[in-house]
């Protein structure tokens, strides 16, 4: 784990036809990923720490489709562009990212990823 450039991998549940999503921290830079294997798409990004709340500010998408890799900077008002929080509670992330701003509507739904070992 010491020589392991990761911090933490983390995974939400999935369920049904959904699959997990993960989310992959680094410390050699501060950098993450959110990949969705379910749409093909991974959003990679910088993180920051502060108190019980982690930060994560999009910089890069890319996915693939029709086996073509894209990759492109996330626009504005897409659910990527949005700054995003997560509270850190033991060996869990809970998303409490507001997206309001482009769902036009408040949702309760917290998505919780676990560490995953």
């Amino acid at each position: 784990m010491t020589l392991s450039p990761y911090v933490a991998v983390y995974k939400s549940e999935g369920g049904g036809n959904i699959l997990p999503t993960y989310i992959f921290l680094k410390t050699q830079p501060q950098v993450y990923e959110i990949y969705a294997p379910g749409i093909y798409l991974s959003t990679i990004g910088q993180w920051n720490i502060s108190n019980d709340t982690l930060f994560f500010l999009a910089k890069y998408e890319y996915s693939k489709e029709n086996n073509e890799l894209d990759m492109y900077i996330p626009e504005d008002l897409t659910i990527s562009s949005i700054p995003q929080q997560y509270l850190i509670r033991n060996d869990s992330l809970i998303n409490i990212t507001d997206y309001s701003t482009i769902l036009l509507y408040k949702s309760s739904y917290k998505e919780v990823y676990k560490r995953y070992k």
